[in-house]
């Protein structure tokens, strides 16, 4: 199966970024959990969209489907009639691949009858709460951001597997009761203040912090904020903290949540991400620690450090339940099986 592939609009990365990533097929930021699926699904080429409508009508029957990134240019959220007439001259069947963060980002009725299958990411298991039909709703196809501590390649197809760490978060000394780090800015992320907030009022040793946005760091109390740290450094640092927390972002699904079941870390997550419909689930208190207010939150880092072996546990399920849901061959089989359905 051929399949044009409307990618993301990355018009603003330097040129220099845009054919280092050409030439080796990485596939880098939230998407590539998506796109490393889709590349082993079928067959990919790969183009912006100025570059799609610009082909002829003998170049696009070569296709027998076509996949467009949610965030290709085309004004589905403000304007869905000039979507839909930006999707007339394909007359393959037309799927969508929403990887926005927020789970209630879903077209309307009115545009999502013109897609054959609407891949989402975290989707809410509830589609009742998106107000579309039941025919669209049955579209709906779970996928999921990819995890920053892996890299993903549409050349180099063993990069997407999942393989084990030589040492996980459970089996390595703790230095820090908590961890956490990410950013805060105006329109979002403001509930992190108040956490990392309590953890510092506290006795609990912590290492991390807040990175403020600029035009958001006069709002911050300078005490919370710190500095990025590498990309090695922050693994050490999740891997030698007992207690790592994922705080809602953007969307309640974060990088935070992937990266420390990837390792093996206990995470405690805001309470956000019960509602979702991943494509493997997560269960509560077996593979993760949820909470809903900051003071639950803080009785629940005391108690884990209390009980070493509930908090390992909880560790180890974490890191199975990722292998479950980071799963690339087995997502492509999903993609697949949509497109032919």
């Amino acid at each position: 199966m051929r399949v044009l592939y409307i990618t993301r609009d990355r018009s603003g990365r330097k040129i220099r970024k845009r054919m280092h990533r050409w030439a080796i097929g990485f596939i880098d930021g939230q998407d590539g959990f998506f796109e490393a699926a889709l590349h082993e699904a079928v067959r990919v080429t790969r183009m912006p969209y100025e570059q799609a409508i610009a082909l002829s009508d003998t170049q696009r029957r070569a296709f027998d489907a076509v996949v467009v990134n949610g965030k290709a240019g085309l004004p589905w959220q403000e304007d869905p009639s000039a979507a839909l007439d930006a999707l007339r001259p394909f007359n393959q069947p037309v799927s969508l691949f929403v990887g926005h963060a927020q789970p209630e980002v879903m077209p309307p009725d009115a545009l999502l009858d013109r897609f054959k299958v609407v891949f989402k990411r975290e989707p809410f298991a509830d589609t009742g709460r998106y107000g579309i039909s039941d025919a669209n709703a049955a579209k709906i196809v779970p996928t999921h951001l990819a995890n920053p501590m892996v890299s993903h390649s549409y050349r180099l197809k063993w990069r997407n597997r999942t393989r084990p760490l030589s040492t996980y978060a459970w089996q390595t000394p703790d230095e820090y009761d908590v961890f956490f780090i990410g950013t805060v800015s105006e329109n979002r992320y403001v509930a992190r203040i108040a956490a990392w907030e309590a953890v510092l009022g506290s006795d609990l040793t912590s290492i991390g912090g807040l990175l403020p946005k600029p035009e958001f760091k006069a709002q911050v109390p300078p005490a919370l904020i710190t500095d990025p740290l590498p990309k090695q450094e922050y693994r050490e640092v999740m891997m030698r903290s007992s207690i790592n927390l994922a705080l809602e972002g953007i969307g309640p699904f974060t990088f935070r949540h992937l990266e420390q079941f990837w390792a093996g870390a206990f995470t405690l997550s805001t309470n956000t991400i019960r509602p979702l419909r991943l494509r493997a689930p997560l269960v509560e208190d077996q593979d993760y620690v949820a909470f809903d207010t900051i003071d639950e939150m803080m009785d629940k880092i005391r108690w884990y450090l209390e009980h070493d072996d509930a908090r390992k546990t909880i560790a180890q399920n974490g890191r199975k339940a990722y292998e479950r849901l980071y799963d690339v061959p087995a997502h492509a089989a999903e993609i697949r099986a949509a497109l032919t359905a």
